[in-house]
């Protein structure tokens, strides 16, 4: 016979073994009814369309980062791009140039890039070139130079159209 100190935890088993099959018997509550909506999505008419021309697609697009150049003036691009590094006895830089952007080419350090800069030193995602005493920074995935030592000359910012 069970002890009189089990039952509570009988009862309290049973409650829950009735619960749930109660729970599993009954039936969902049905699905409500999908109502018609008159004003479905639909392609918007040439008349939108055909105000964005080809050349404002395209003033659009130069700006995206994987799409074209990014900064400066339109139709500005600079002499190489960092597309790499490598990470060997010898540490080197892969570059891109505008005139052949599906080629890279290798550059080591002390070797001329395009714009006539020296490979200086390569660390990790970051190259540093030196023309003079210019020291300039560059990073994987940046369209810019991410840092100059004090002695490179600040480009004059181009004029962005904005009137006073």
């Amino acid at each position: 016979m069970i002890a009189r100190r089990h039952w509570p935890y009988l009862y309290l088993a049973g409650a829950l073994l009735a619960g749930v099959s109660i729970g599993a018997a009954w039936p969902p509550p049905p699905l409500p009814k999908a109502s018609e909506q008159g004003n479905a999505w639909s392609l918007p008419a040439m008349a939108d369309i055909a105000r964005h021309v080809p050349q404002d697609l395209a003033v659009v697009t130069s700006g995206m980062r994987w799409k074209g150049d990014v900064g400066g003036t339109p139709g500005e691009r600079a002499a190489w791009r960092l597309a790499g590094t490598v990470d060997e006895a010898t540490p080197a830089i892969l570059v891109m140039t505008p005139d052949s952007p599906d080629k890279v080419k290798r550059i080591e350090l002390g070797q001329a890039l395009p714009d006539g800069s020296v490979l200086h030193k390569v660390d990790g995602d970051r190259a540093m070139t030196k023309r003079d005493a210019c020291i300039v920074t560059y990073q994987l995935f940046q369209s810019e130079a991410v840092d100059m030592s004090e002695g490179c000359e600040e480009p004059e910012a181009p004029d962005q159209g904005i009137r006073k």
